[in-house]
């Protein structure tokens, strides 16, 4: 990670909103993948656009940047609204061009559409929550992960009715839950996806659930028990950190086994 010379330049995609007075107590996704991912005394510059508003990057804006990530989202990633089929056209460029992207939640589901695969509601409903990741073989052959030190199994925040029901042929599975089968993927060293959220926090996530109860959005019995989840299943700073540092290994280092374009 350069800290001198030409900066490092990576672009967030917003592609939903929290309720208002959330986004105003712990900021919009935009600020939220930024204190997650950015590192203020690196020379990196941190460019927000927000598909879901009609507010895109032109192509020729993302060409010179080091990596892409597309935040989660309310909206479903299969709906035909012409801003989602405008984001999936604008990704499966820069994956063409193997830019790194980072998708998480609707972000990955988006780009397993744009890979040739299928999304859905899952049969199991709503999941919320904190769950247990369990890794697959595949992800410890990673060199983004080298460094992970949770071993084989780490808790992560979920929120999602949808999960990738059909995997496409080119996407590998690192890890899985009891519910949902895909929670991390890649391609190769230019997609890394997670079905959890790895930018919230224990108290944003209470605070988010809380919010879809009080407006009809969760049943109260799911909000709660996915409230009592939480607490049991907490998300330790160590999970949070551990995670934290491997998706800024995956955007950010210039790693011998990479294979992507810089």
């Amino acid at each position: 990670m350069a800290k001198s010379g030409k900066p490092m330049k990576f672009a967030i995609l917003v592609t939903g909103h929290s309720a208002p007075h959330i986004e105003e107590k712990y900021g919009d996704y935009g600020a939220l993948y930024k204190e997650l991912l950015e590192d203020k005394d690196n020379n990196e510059e941190w460019h927000v656009w927000y598909p879901v508003d009609d507010h895109f990057p032109t192509d020729d804006d993302l060409k010179g940047f080091k990596a892409i990530c597309v935040t989660g989202s309310k909206h479903d990633a299969y709906a035909k609204d012409e801003w989602n089929l405008k984001l999936q056209e604008l990704l499966r460029t820069a994956f063409d061009r193997q830019q790194r992207i980072l998708g998480i939640c609707f972000g990955c589901q988006t780009m397993a559409i744009v890979l040739g695969g299928r999304v859905a509601k899952a049969s199991t409903g709503y999941e919320g929550g904190a769950r247990t990741i369990f890794t697959t073989p595949d992800f410890d052959k990673q060199w983004y992960a080298e460094k992970f030190e949770e071993g084989k199994n780490f808790h992560l925040h979920e929120t999602h009715f949808d999960i990738i029901m059909d995997v496409p042929p080119i996407v590998t599975v690192l890890g899985s839950s009891k519910n949902t089968p895909v929670q991390m993927c890649c391609v190769a060293d230019h997609f890394l996806g997670l079905q959890g959220h790895p930018e919230f926090t224990d108290k944003y996530m209470e605070d988010d659930l809380q919010d879809r109860i009080d407006s009809g959005d969760l049943p109260k019995e799911v909000g709660e028990a996915a409230i009592k989840d939480l607490h049991e299943n907490a998300v330790t700073d160590e999970h949070w950190k551990d995670m934290q540092k491997l998706l800024k290994t995956f955007l950010k280092v210039d790693h011998p086994s990479a294979n992507v374009w810089i």
